[in-house]
C-alpha cells in the first residue's frame, strides 16, 4: 500500500482525552458545575415520590428515544437514583399525567 488511512481515536484514547480536558477546568468553572449539581438534587429531593408504575400483563413496551436538554436528562437520573425508581417507569408516569390533564382540557 502505497497510502495509509489516517483512523480515528481509539474509544479508550478519545476517552482519556476527554477526561484530560475536563480536569482542566478552572476553579469558577467548576463551581458552576457543582453548583449546577447541587441544585439538581435540591429539586430532585423536592419531587414528589413517585408510586412504581410497571407494565402489566396486557401491556406491551415500545421503544421510545428522544433527546432531552442536559439539565433535564441530570434532574432525572439523580431523581431515579434517589428514589429508586426506572427511568422509564417516571417519564411513563409524567407522560400520561401531561396527557389526562390535556384530555381534561380537551373534553
Amino acid at each position: 500500500m502505497t497510502g495509509s488511512k489516517k483512523k480515528g481515536l481509539s474509544i479508550g484514547a478519545a476517552m482519556k482525552q476527554r477526561m484530560d480536558s475536563q480536569e482542566q477546568r478552572s476553579a469558577p468553572e467548576m463551581e458552576e458545575v457543582q453548583s449546577g449539581l447541587n441544585n439538581a438534587l435540591k429539586q430532585a429531593v423536592e419531587m414528589p415520590i413517585l408510586q412504581p408504575t410497571g407494565p402489566t400483563e396486557t401491556q406491551v413496551l415500545e421503544s421510545f428515544n428522544t433527546r432531552l436538554p442536559r439539565s433535564l436528562h441530570r434532574r432525572l437520573k439523580v431523581y431515579t437514583a434517589t428514589e429508586g425508581h426506572k427511568i422509564q417507569d417516571v417519564v411513563a408516569q409524567a407522560l400520561d399525567e401531561y396527557l389526562q390533564q390535556y384530555e381534561k382540557k380537551e373534553s
